[in-house]
This record gives C-alpha cells, sequence and structure tokens, in this order.
C-alpha cells in the first residue's frame, strides 16, 4: 500500500513512517509548510501524482482547512493518530477524527470518549525505531552525568509537578546536569527558568542517540500524569538508545514497564536524590537497567509494530 504523511516531525520521519517501510509498503512525507497554505493546489498535484490509498496526519492546528476538502474532492481517506490526547481531545483531535476513516490515540481513556461521539478509535502508543534509536559511541562534546531533552512547557500540570519531583531537585542540589530544548528554559515568561550554564541549546533529534550515549542518566517528565497507555515519546526513544532513564511516576509507565528492571521511577524530590546519587555510584547496576529497558521495548514497542497494528485494523475494518 501508498502512505502519504502530512508532516515530516521526527516521530513520522524518523518513526512511523519508517514502520511502515521497514514493512515493505510505500511511504512519501511531505511537511506542509506556509508554500502549500498558499498554493493549495501543490497538495492536489502532490496526492494525484502520489495517489496514495491513505493520506496520515497525526493533527496541527493548520492542517485542517488545507487537508479539507482537498482528501474529499480526491476521495483519499484519511488515518489519523491523536497525539496530542487527552488535553487536546475537545479542540484538535474532534474536528480530525469526524473526517477520518480510522483513528488511533496514545490515550486508551479516549476510546471511550471518541464512543461518545460515535466514532471508533484504536489505541496506538509511541515507541521507537531501533535502527535510529540505538546504542551509539559517545561524544566527548554532550558528556553529562544528568541530562534531560524536552521543552518548558508550562500549561500541564502534570508538568509542572514532574518539573518540581524531577528537575528542580537535582539542580538545587547542584549536580552536574544539562537540559536541552527550546530557550524557553530562559525566558521568565513560561514560569520557570534556569541558570545559563544549565542549559544545552536546542539538541537536534539526529543527535539524541549521540547524547544518551554520553550521559549517566536520562530523565523523564510527562505532561499526563493520570493515562494507563499515554506518556512522553521520550520514554520509548531513551530505552531504546540503551540509555539509563529515571521518570516521573504515571500509571502509564507502571503499567508497561518494571521499575528497577526497565526504568526508575521517582514520586517525589526526595526519592529522585537518593536515586539520583545511587546510581551516579553503580555503573554495573545502572548498564543492567538500561540494556534491559532497551531489550523489553525492542520486543514490544517498535514503530514497525505499530504500522502493523495499524494494518491489521484496515484488514479487519
Amino acid at each position: 500500500m501508498r502512505f502519504l504523511f502530512t508532516n515530516s516531525a521526527p516521530i513520522i520521519s524518523y518513526g512511523l513512517a519508517t514502520g511502515f517501510s521497514q514493512l515493505g509498503h510505500s511511504v512519501k512525507v511531505v511537511h506542509l509548510t506556509n508554500e502549500y497554505r498558499k498554493d493549495n493546489k501543490v497538495l492536489y498535484r502532490i496526492i494525484s501524482t502520489y495517489n496514495p490509498d491513505f493520506v496520515i496526519c497525526e493533527g496541527g492546528d493548520s492542517l485542517y482547512p488545507l487537508l479539507f476538502p482537498a482528501l474529499d474532492n480526491l476521495h483519499v481517506p484519511l488515518i489519523y493518530w491523536a497525539i496530542e490526547d487527552p488535553p487536546d481531545f475537545e479542540r484538535l483531535s474532534l474536528p480530525f477524527a469526524r473526517k477520518a476513516r480510522y483513528v488511533f490515540t496514545p490515550a486508551l481513556e479516549c476510546i471511550e470518549q471518541y464512543a461518545h461521539h460515535g466514532i471508533k478509535a484504536h489505541l496506538l502508543m509511541f515507541a521507537c525505531n531501533p535502527d535510529f534509536h540505538k546504542k551509539v559511541p559517545p561524544r566527548k562534546d554532550l558528556k553529562n552525568d544528568i541530562v534531560f531533552t524536552g521543552n518548558n512547557y508550562f500549561r500541564h500540570a502534570a508538568r509542572n509537578e514532574g518539573r518540581q519531583i524531577i528537575l528542580e531537585p537535582i539542580i538545587n542540589a547542584g549536580l552536574n546536569i544539562k537540559i536541552y530544548g527550546l530557550d524557553w528554559w530562559l525566558n521568565p515568561a513560561y514560569g520557570f527558568t534556569i541558570g545559563k550554564n544549565l542549559y544545552g541549546g536546542y539538541m537536534p533529534y539526529e543527535d539524541l542517540p549521540g547524547l544518551y550515549a554520553s550521559t549517566k542518566i536520562a530523565l523523564g517528565l510527562h505532561s499526563v500524569n493520570t493515562s494507563p497507555t499515554m506518556m512522553s515519546m521520550r520514554t520509548f526513544e531513551v530505552l531504546g538508545c540503551e540509555a539509563f532513564y529515571l521518570t516521573q511516576h504515571t500509571p502509564a509507565i507502571e503499567s508497561l514497564f518494571t521499575n528497577y528492571k526497565h526504568l526508575v521511577w521517582s514520586k517525589s524530590s526526595e526519592q529522585t536524590l537518593e536515586l539520583v546519587r545511587y546510581y551516579l555510584e553503580h555503573d554495573t547496576e545502572r548498564q543492567t537497567i538500561a540494556s534491559a529497558g532497551q531489550q523489553e521495548v525492542y520486543a514490544h514497542h517498535t514503530y514497525k509494530q505499530r504500522a502493523q497494528d495499524i494494518l491489521n485494523i484496515i484488514r479487519r475494518y
């Protein structure tokens, strides 16, 4: 089959699109920039020329008026992956879901919400790509004891709580940590700032395996802490890179992984410091857990498996 993706973000270009390619399907990835918005005939030409069996979209506020009525007029069905569920279920997900042939969500609890709107949805969690998310040689320029990579999101209460449990105690203790992401970390308008000495700058996605190979502990924060399945995509990526992962506890983390076997989680700032100080001094235990974490995601959480899950649903319905 032929699949056209509307976004070249890493979750697609290094993730789900790669999964379909690994299964032998034809994949085309386009990034619907302002060029396409100025002239929607470009999108019509791409669809008409490539002739996909499905267009796959994972959302985006400005994509809706661009995709529709193009897909309707060309009679191409949409697969919608609602990666912003559950926080943006009403505002973002529902409009796309109502126009989609198939709907997938990483949040199990949202399936019932879709059903209330007459929409059948299926579970599709995040994952890793073993061809990219893997152990690579460490880099001297990225060597740190502890790293966090992600942006300074502040509109999610769960994320703020996680920051207080995971990041702040490490920063306040003066441990060797580097934080990578957009410069929101230095902007007081975002509610929380870090010292410039702790800020590592923007981290290109292509450099993530090198970053995780060069650190002793990679940290995890989550914008959702009530879902049984929804968690930060970094979880699968860090584990795929065979890095030791210390994360904010969530029900999803606990349901999918085993504490002290695949990763470690913390429920308090005090526990975070205890875990960090212990595992910084116990290299063998840290590596054993990191290796088991990689084996777990390679066995059960790859984008090749996720693509196959989508194909199974298409064939079933």
